[in-house]
């Protein structure tokens, strides 16, 4: 079936656009980059969910909202929320140490992804949060995470072991 994204490769969210909505590039399968300008000040939740190709998402320096890093990962401003990594993110990656929290679905359906280290800065892992990273084995978990959320680690079939630290209160379904 033919979607409307089917031929789009790149994005330029030009400055005069302040949102971008919920699922708004939702499985653009052929998308390998996305430029966000200064004007946008609010993303909706999963607007880049299932786009496995993509390989970065870079914000405009003056962005007063949002904010990426030199892997193409979205963050808010001040680097405390990980909201989203882009769906063709490999190997391995460690979260920023001023992450407070993992956005939902923010690493969903990264099938390359082989590792993460999610350091002591982080409190709590959202809901879907690696679901589907099919290539992801290990994972390291900080001291200071207390919840993770509803199938957070679900359909992550090569993943062999996985240490949850005592600071762990809540642990959602089918995690």
């Amino acid at each position: 079936a033919f979607s409307y994204c089917d031929n789009l490769t790149s994005i330029t969210i030009g400055n005069s656009v302040t949102t971008i909505g919920e699922y708004a590039f939702e499985d653009c399968s052929s998308l390998t980059s996305v430029t966000i300008g200064d004007s946008v000040t609010t993303i909706g939740s999963s607007a880049f969910e299932g786009c496995s190709s993509l390989t970065g998402i870079w914000v405009d320096e003056d962005n007063t909202a949002y904010s990426s890093d030199n892997r193409g990962v979205l963050f808010n401003k001040d680097k405390t929320q990980l909201i989203q990594a882009p769906g063709g993110i490999s190997g391995s990656y460690i979260v920023p140490t001023a992450v407070t929290s993992i956005g939902e679905d923010a690493f969903y359906d990264c099938g390359s992804l082989t590792s993460v280290t999610i350091g002591n800065g982080v409190t709590s892992i959202g809901n879907d949060a690696f679901y589907k990273c099919t290539s992801l084995t290990s994972i390291t978990i900080g001291s200071s995470v207390s919840t993770i959320g509803v199938h957070a680690f679900y359909a992550c079939a090569s993943l062999t072991s996985i240490t949850i630290a005592d600071s762990v209160t809540t642990i959602g379904s089918s995690a």
